[in-house]
């Protein structure tokens, strides 16, 4: 067996006083590989959608999961007040839909949706066609953290494709694992 060794962190790991430096914090979670999803809403401004890459399983009896979204987001505030998400998680060949969800410059409401394949789901909320996976989720809990609001959702609807390769996030990268 042979042994290796971690690398040592370096003087600018910690800001002036102990803290941690938010650049520093972003590179260093930037070295977790993730997926890729886009969490999707619908209030009384339309629908809106949001790339992500925190999303993790909960409890499976019932399905629940977690996503993070910064709480000043749109997408937090719809569904902070309508109670309801879908995410889609991405296929490897859906970088440019994740790009356009994570784009500022992207127009709001159901121009955001324009040249989208999607549906509208059973909880009225956008359902993106060609997604590997689709959880539609009823918000049970949000919890404030930092500059981010988790919510906590039950899932009540899924669908997936059989055989697909899920889109990854890796050091400010969309990847494909083939």
């Amino acid at each position: 067996m042979t042994s290796r060794t971690s690398p040592q962190p370096s003087a600018t790991d910690t800001a002036p006083g102990g803290g941690v430096v938010t650049g520093q914090f972003r590179q260093a979670m930037g070295r977790f590989l993730t997926g890729v999803a886009v969490v999707t809403s619908c209030g009384p401004d339309g629908p809106h959608g949001t790339t992500v890459s925190s999303l993790a399983s909960v409890s499976l009896e019932p399905p629940m999961l977690l996503v993070c979204l910064s709480r000043a987001s749109r997408g937090a505030r719809t569904i902070g007040s309508t109670g309801v998400f879908t995410v889609n998680v991405l296929g490897r060949d859906q970088s440019e839909l994740a790009g356009w969800f994570a784009s500022s410059r992207r127009p709001l409401g159901s121009a955001g949706f324009a040249g989208v394949p999607h549906r509208i789901g059973f909880a009225g909320v956008p359902v993106l066609d060609g997604a590997v996976a689709h959880l539609d989720c009823r918000v049970t809990q949000e919890v404030s953290a930092g500059d981010h609001s988790i919510f906590i959702g039950e899932v009540s609807g899924i669908a997936f494709a059989d055989r697909a390769d899920p889109l990854a996030y890796h050091q400010g990268q969309f990847r494909s694992l083939r």
